[in-house]
Parts: structure tokens; C-alpha cells; sequence
């Protein structure tokens, strides 16, 4: 965890430059006579709710008919639906309107609320007139965005008072961070890096429950902090369940699996394609795939898949039978989520088992950017997608070194997952490929500062600048980008060093310092003659450097000078001005830039053969 005092993290503005370009439509064009109606690419969160009326869509003063919403002679009554738009970044309502024969202050009221309670009036419609309506409704984007028609004024008291709505739409644009056509409320992988959402969230959980027996009722409580994705996956189901999150239910009615085992409060729950049950009680599917999955994204939306037989390889999308949609959870950020999971009992055996896993959003460099949108999720100068190892799959590249595949726009198909990395392009899908955790803790590469867990950073055994030794690519404070790569360093983003060419990254292998087992020691020769200067040493590189009354200077195999960069230095016909120099042994490991050892001094020193009197005499000195 980053100090905030010491490291500052600037987010730039560009952060709001996100391209969007996913679109989803809610709309109803009132061609049955239902308050049901989902004719749009999303369904409503709720159906048409009539107040002070009768609520039947079949007659009253709100009604359909002839293929609109028809209000007639309307005082108290009035009519709302909702949509859950939470993921999206604009929203605009649009419908076609005509009224007839409404006098001076009687008129019909369209309002918009981003809580089902506190309305604000868009427009109002008068007269005899008609016309299309639409306006951006943005500002009321939220889990329950609910629009209201209500009379506005005064009562309609005439018999001939009416007024007509048809083809009503919101039109909802959802965030798209890597522009590949799939919005972010639905794609496995936001910002295109190789790595799933799903792994890209931390703190997890992983609990296992209810293991399958006839006991009647029961419940298993699980508790996570700060959950913001929940996948409940049953192996096996007989034949109904309840999930409870924070007091909110996971559907208004108790979800029912097999056909004719309906009891009050429940609702059956088929394949979405053909409407179909499965007939009996459903058993673990024998290649591993789960028989029903259940999944909370971190909008609290809920998603539930299902495996048709005991050999199905694929999941397919199921639905309340009678199109009643989930509700939407919520998530209580940086705080405890209870989930309550019942096995209701029934008339027959009753039991489930399965797994449930929770994490929560993650932001593991404290920048301000969670690690689903962010590039280099641990600021170490590296990219996401090369830490991965995705970069190492067939067909996978990133040959203009922006953090992202190449070709993932065009090629992650429904699910926003990069076809070449998934099993199945399904919202289920799973890679295809390990992700790197070098050291094996359980923590990816992407995530952590040392990889290998060699004590030495990853910036720097990449070959990049770390000012202060935080492990953080440049200095303090850390400024960032709108993809979290970080813009205040002086390097970082190539390709990471392999110093010992061995085709793996330096920061992926653990290293160490090299290891001095016997020391240089001091040398007594004389001028003209060949002496040697060593050290034994475990270690791939070596450098003889001296001493020149100031500093410590490296030596070159030049002059009387040769072995400079081996463990013996080899001094050859030295002179008096070698006498008494000091010599030391500088050493260092290929894959290891963070540790060098440095022997011991050793001075050379030259023994005189011809003594010089003071009286002008000079003797030779036989050398034996």
C-alpha cells in the first residue's frame, strides 16, 4: 500500500476521454396488450405499474389500445416502468405523443427519476396536438432510472379527454473503455490487456456449501468485504434456491429448476432459447462444467446461465418463465457483504452443492484507475500484457507497444475477450492460457513489484528508472495517464532486459548477488618482472578498478594491465609508478542488477634491485 503523503498519483483529465460506441435500446411499442412488453435489446427492469387504476393493461382509464398507451379521463392515476441503467453513459427517452380535446390547464406529464420516488417533470402535452418527444436523460442514470406519465394540472373531467403514447425507448450508451464494440457492463475484458476482468479483481473468495442431502430447509451464510463480482456455480441442483445479498434478493420469487415441483413463491426458470425445463432433478455434469451459474457483475446486475445435460460443454442463458427480471443488487463498497443462500424444502428430496466466488474491484497501485481499465496495474513500468504472458500465446501481439492486442477490436467477438485467448466466445468464456505468477503466491506478475521474489524490484531488473528504490518506474510523485501508464518516468514500456539471454526476462528470474570466497590479497613484485592479483568468485561479470589518490577508476586490458575483466588481474613489467597503487575486484550477475559485491583492497607493491648511496656511490644488488 502506497504512502498518500509521500506518493502523490495525479490523475490527468484525459480520463474522461473514453471512447463509447456500445448501444443498448429498452423500449415498448405497445403491439400487445401486456404491460410486459421488452421489444428493445434489453428487457425493462419492471413491467408498466398502473396506481390509483386497476392495473390490467385491458381496460381502466390507462389501458392499451390500439397498439398505444391510452389514458383517458385520468384525475389520480398514473403509470411508471424502470430500467436498470447502471454501466452506461448517456441515455436519451424518446416516444410519440398525441392528445385530444384537453383543455387549458389539463394536461399529461412525462417525469423521469433516478430512484423511483423523486420525479422531475421533462415536458408536458396540451390540446389536440401531436409530435415526438425526446430528451437526454443522463443525469438520471442509475439502477432504478424510472419514467412516469401523470396527469399535470388540472383533472381531465371530460369523457373525450385522452391522450396517446406509443414507441417509447431509451436509447442507453454503454462505456466502452477499449473501443471494441462490446460495453464494459458486458465485456470480460475492459481494457484488452489478455487478462479477464474476473482475474483482475482482488480479495477473493472461494468458499464451497451445502453439500447435497434430503434434510429439509436450510441456509449457509458467506461474508466478503468490499465485493464488487460475485459467480455462484451449482454442480448440481434438486430443485430450487434462494440468494439473498444484503438483504435483497436475487429475484422477487424463489428460483424453480425442474418441471412440475412449482410451489408458492416460486417461479420456473428455463433455457432463454426454447423455453425448456429439465425434467428431473439436475446432477454434476461429468466434464466439469457447472449445471447452473449464477453471476453478479460489479453493477449489481444479475446474469444466469445453465448446462442442459450431464455431458454439455457450453452454458446457456436462462430466464424467469414468466419474464420477471432479477433484481439489482447492492453492493456495499469497502464494507462486509453477507450473502444468504437457501436450499428451500419441498415436497420431495431437496439439495444442492456447489461453489461461491467473490472479489472485489481492485486498484493495486492506488492510482485512482482499477486494474480492468488500467494498463500497468502495479506502475512498474511494464505492461499488463506483457507481465501476463499472453504476449507468448499464437496469434497474440502488440507490435505498436500500446498495452492493448493487437486486432482486439475487430476480433474479441460478443464478449469482448481477444478469439484467440478464450474457449468459447460466450459470457461465460475462460482463457485459454495460464497467466504468469512467477514466484507462485498466488499473486500474478502484473500485480506484484518483484515477481520472482528475488528482493529485487521489477523496474529495475526490466532495465528501467527508479528514482527513490520504491519500486514505482520514475520518481515521486507518479503521474499517470487516462490508461494508467505511467507519464512521469524517463523510461519504461520496452521490451524488459534479459541481460543473460536466456529468453526470460530478468524480473520473471531469480537472481542473486555474487559471492566472494577468497579475497585479493596484498602483491610484492618487482619492476619487470609478472605477478597477479585474484579472487575466487561466484559471478558472470568482474571488473579491476584502482586506486588514484581521488577515486576509484576502472582498469582496461591496456599498457601493463590484461585480465581487467576476469577474477585475476595480471600486472606485466610494472613501474615505480605502480608501487603501492591499491587494486580492488568489482562483481555482478547477468540476471541480478540490484546486487554487486566489491572485494577487498589489495596493494602492489615493487621491490628495489639497485640501492643508491648518499655519497654518489651506487651498488647493484645481485638478485639471488
Amino acid at each position: 500500500m502506497k504512502n498518500p503523503i509521500r506518493r502523490i498519483v495525479i490523475l490527468l483529465l484525459a480520463l474522461f476521454s473514453i471512447t463509447i460506441s456500445a448501444q443498448e435500446t429498452y423500449s415498448d411499442t405497445f403491439s400487445s396488450v401486456s404491460y410486459a412488453n421488452n421489444d428493445g435489446t434489453q428487457n425493462w427492469s419492471t413491467n408498466w405499474q398502473e396506481f390509483n387504476d386497476n392495473n390490467t393493461p385491458v381496460d381502466g382509464r390507462i389501458r392499451i389500445q390500439g397498439n398505444e398507451l391510452y389514458f383517458r379521463r385520468i384525475n389520480s392515476q398514473y403509470i411508471v416502468r424502470s430500467a436498470d441503467l447502471n454501466g452506461y453513459s448517456t441515455a436519451t427517452l424518446s416516444f410519440d405523443w398525441q392528445t385530444s380535446s384537453l383543455d387549458s390547464g389539463e394536461r399529461l406529464a412525462i417525469q423521469v427519476s433516478n430512484n423511483g420516488s423523486s420525479f422531475t417533470t421533462l415536458a408536458t402535452f396540451t390540446n389536440s396536438s401531436s409530435g415526438s418527444f425526446s430528451q437526454d436523460i443522463s443525469s438520471y442514470i442509475s439502477g432504478n432510472t424510472t419514467i412516469r406519465f401523470i396527469k399535470n394540472g388540472n383533472n381531465w373531467d371530460q369523457g373525450n379527454d385522452r391522450a396517446y403514447i406509443d414507441n417509447v425507448n431509451i436509447t442507453a450508451i454503454l462505456v466502452d473503455t477499449d473501443n471494441d464494440g462490446v460495453g464494459d457492463m458486458v465485456d470480460l475484458d475492459d481494457d484488452n490487456d489478455g487478462i479477464t476482468d474476473e482475474e483482475e479483481y482482488c480479495s477473493t473468495i472461494s468458499a464451497s456449501f451445502l453439500t447435497s442431502s434430503d434434510v429439509g430447509e436450510r441456509s449457509v451464510v458467506i461474508n466478503h468485504t468490499d465485493t464488487g463480482y460475485l459467480r455462484l456455480d451449482f454442480s448440481s441442483m434438486d430443485n430450487s434456491f434462494q440468494l439473498d445479498i444484503n438483504g435483497t434478493t436475487a429475484h422477487p420469487s424463489v428460483l424453480e429448476f425442474e418441471n412440475g415441483a412449482l410451489d408458492a413463491g416460486d417461479e420456473y426458470f428455463v433455457f432463454q432459447s426454447d423455453g425448456s425445463f429439465i425434467s428431473q432433478p439436475w446432477v454434476a455434469n461429468s466434464n466439469g462444467v457447472p449445471r447452473l451459474r449464477l453471476i453478479v457483475n460489479e453493477f449489481g446486475q444479475i446474469s444466469l446461465y445453465g448446462s442442459r445435460t450431464t455431458s454439455s460443454t457450453t452454458l446457456e442463458l436462462m430466464e424467469a418463465q414468466g419474464g420477471t427480471p432479477f433484481n439489482t443488487i447492492p453492493w456495499i463498497p469497502a464494507n462486509n457483504n453477507t450473502f444468504t443462500l437457501t436450499n428451500q424444502a419441498g415436497p420431495g428430496p431437496e439439495g444442492f452443492t456447489g461453489e461461491l466466488f467473490a472479489s472485489a474491484i481492485c486498484d493495486t497501485d492506488g492510482d485512482g484507475i482499477s486494474n480492468e481499465f488500467d494498463l500497468d496495474s502495479d506502475n512498474d513500468g511494464i505492461y499488463d500484457i506483457v507481465e501476463s504472458g499472453v504476449l507468448n500465446e499464437s496469434g497474440v501481439a502488440d507490435s505498436n507497444n500500446d498495452g492493448r492486442i493487437d486486432g482486439a477490436t475487430s476480433s474479441s467477438g460478443s464478449n469482448g475477450l481477444f478469439n484467440a485467448i478464450e474457449d468459447v466466445d460466450t459470457e461465460y468464456a475462460i482463457p485459454s492460457y495460464s497467466i504468469l505468477d512467477s514466484d507462485a503466491d498466488g499473486s500474478y506478475d502484473a500485480y506484484v513489484l518483484d515477481a520472482d521474489a528475488d528482493g529485487c524490484n521489477d523496474v529495475r531488473e526490466a532495465g528501467f528508472t527508479d528514482n527513490n528504490d520504491d519500486g514505482y518506474l520514475g520518481p515521486n510523485p507518479v503521474t499517470i495517464d487516462a490508461e494508467g501508464i505511467v507519464t512521469s518516468g524517463s523510461d519504461g514500456y520496452t521490451t524488459p532486459a534479459d541481460n543473460d539471454s536466456n529468453t526470460t526476462y530478468d524480473y520473471r528470474e531469480v537472481g542473486s548477488a555474487p559471492t566472494i570466497t577468497s579475497q585479493p590479497v596484498n602483491t610484492t613484485t618487482c619492476p619487470g618482472c609478472t605477478t597477479t592479483i585474484s579472487a575466487t568468485v561466484t559471478a558472470d561479470q568482474f571488473q579491476w578498478q584502482y586506486y588514484n589518490g581521488v577515486s576509484w577508476l576502472d582498469l582496461s586490458d591496456s599498457g601493463v594491465y590484461s585480465g581487467t575483466s576476469t577474477s585475476m588481474l595480471t600486472i606485466t613489467n610494472p613501474t615505480p609508478s605502480e608501487n603501492n597503487t591499491q587494486y580492488r575486484l568489482l562483481t555482478s550477475n547477468d540476471a541480478f542488477i540490484c546486487g554487486t559485491e566489491t572485494s577487498n583492497t589489495a596493494i602492489l607493491t615493487l621491490r628495489v634491485n639497485t640501492v643508491v648511496t648518499n655519497r654518489r656511490v651506487t651498488y647493484r644488488v645481485n638478485k639471488n
